[in-house]
């Protein structure tokens, strides 16, 4: 590896925290490899986001750094104990009977407070916990804290047999203030800007030196209660650097690239040094595969069925299974009260018959329940639609003509070629609220970032595009959202600090 100036400072780095931010395809994990080729003598800790990335970075990194995920640590001394009782997620019906209730706000409520505890860096349920005061439905706050414990204390018990979820073993081991000091000098902590209250508690409250890797615009998992761990007050004196020089694509992609990260009102651009790539309407005739990236499971399965109606062969990134569609197909036969045809008993164990699981979305407006309902809606005949989608469906990537994928479980991958679906929020909607506008244009621009050679943009990606090329066409003083290719290959290793933060030279 060649370094480049940005990389050489974060390599030759030695201080007690480091922020790294590390625009998409900019070579982070190749930067932290070199920083722990050049420390030979350090024992290094990389924290990954998912077992995907630790398995990958455990063939790169050297012998002095151990890869692992938070779960991992914790499984020891918590999670194997509680392996017999695992599952997936707690579901609605679970909390419910736990409870001895069929109020599906209360459950649900209780669920939701649960889950925010689990994320927290705190050490009680508290009222801090709590939905917002219009998703309560009138119920008591009192009533749900309750409910939330009761759940809580059922969980962490040795001799329960209720089932648990990762999040509660994670929980158990950030509460035992584990010290990572006897163990490692370094951490190196990827993804940063997804971590919630919990991990980033875990790792700044650490003696051991860090360095935290990650891009506020890729931070796509506030939903799960994710913060962005590279602005957290406990780094308000940490090292501040810089990795504006993407590998991954060339000079066409990171001007679409920079134009959203315009909107987010971010100052400084991608420098697209990936060689030639073009952004155009429509694939180029005689391209043999492409990735097609939709924002949701049901823009997914839309584009897995256009192939599969075409004839293509199709590869569902995290296998179908991964879309729940075994589970959508178990719900279509409970619709039309067809239990004989069910692979899985849950369905009529926990609810009654279809019109009680439907109304029990509506009350709860859980997603993942309300999601089923819409895709029964969207898709007839499910079965038929489904055995098609089966029949072309293909194990590897190597084998396929159409990789589909959903925004978020694209983040990490690249394709040569890359196309959006046009089912992504319509970050122009003067109604969305800016948090809203903030996730729904970070979702933007991991999926056009993924493209290595050839993008082609959705209608909304390019409606965007030409607002702010109108703008600084119509304006007298452009707006600077899109620096030249010539002003961003002299300036990507001479960049300055941001106002206010400590530069590292």
């Amino acid at each position: 590896m060649q370094p480049t100036q940005e990389q050489a400072q974060v390599i030759a780095w030695k201080g007690r925290q480091l922020v790294v931010t590390a625009f998409a395809g900019t070579g982070k994990t190749s930067t932290l490899e070199a920083y722990a080729l050049a420390n030979p003598c350090e024992r290094m800790l990389y924290l990954a986001y998912n077992r995907a990335i630790r398995e990958e970075s455990e063939r790169r990194f050297p012998y002095n750094v151990e890869c692992k995920t938070f779960h991992q640590l914790a499984w020891p001394g918590f999670g194997r104990h509680l392996q017999a009782r695992l599952a997936t997620s707690l579901r609605v019906t679970d909390i419910a009977r736990l409870l001895n209730t069929r109020h599906w706000l209360l459950a649900r409520s209780a669920l939701s407070t649960l889950n925010t505890f689990l994320y927290s860096a705190d050490s009680e349920i508290s009222p801090l916990h709590l939905p917002d005061e219009s998703d309560r439905g009138g119920l008591d706050a009192g009533k749900i804290l309750g409910a939330a414990q009761v759940v809580w204390h059922e969980m962490t018990r040795m001799d329960s047999h209720f089932p648990v979820t990762h999040d509660i073993y994670l929980k158990l081991y950030q509460l035992s203030v584990p010290d990572l000091g006897k163990r490692w000098d370094v951490i190196l902590f990827d993804e940063a800007q997804d971590a919630n209250p919990v991990t980033r508690q875990f790792v700044l409250s650490q003696p051991c030196r860090i360095i935290l890797v990650g891009d506020r615009y890729q931070q796509i998992y506030r939903f799960r209660g994710a913060e962005n761990a590279l602005v957290s007050p406990q780094l308000e004196t940490a090292d501040r650097l810089w990795l504006t020089n993407s590998f991954r694509f060339g000079p066409a992609v990171a001007d679409v690239a920079n134009t959203l990260l315009a909107q987010a009102g971010e100052s400084r651009g991608i420098c697209g040094l990936g060689g030639e790539d073009q952004v155009v309407p429509e694939l180029p005739a005689g391209t043999a595969h492409h990735c097609v990236i939709s924002r949701t499971v049901a823009g997914v399965i839309g584009s897995a069925l256009t192939a599969s109606l075409a004839g293509k062969r199709v590869y569902w990134v995290g296998g179908m299974e991964g879309y729940r569609i075994v589970e959508l197909e178990d719900l279509y036969w409970f619709s039309v009260d067809m239990p004989d045809r069910i692979m899985s008993p849950q369905l009529t164990r926990d609810y009654r018959d279809f019109e009680e699981y439907r109304s029990i979305a509506k009350a709860t407006k859980d997603p993942e329940m309300g999601q089923g309902v819409r895709l029964l809606d969207m898709y007839f005949p499910l079965p038929t639609l489904l055995a098609l989608l089966k029949k072309q469906a293909v194990t590897h990537e190597s084998d396929a003509d159409v990789t589909v994928v959903t925004a978020h479980r694209s983040k990490g991958l690249e394709w040569n070629a890359v196309s959006l679906s046009d089912d992504f929020v319509d970050i122009t909607d003067p109604l969305l609220s800016p948090r809203e506008k903030e996730d729904e244009l970070n979702l933007l621009y991991v999926s056009v970032t993924r493209a290595r050679k050839v993008l082609v943009p959705n209608e909304l990606v390019r409606i965007v595009t030409g607002c702010l090329q109108e703008l600084n066409e119509a304006s007298e003083t452009p707006v600077e959202t899109n620096p030249t290719r010539a002003e961003l290959a002299s300036n990507c290793d001479n960049k300055p600090a941001l106002s206010g933060s400590k530069n590292v030279q």
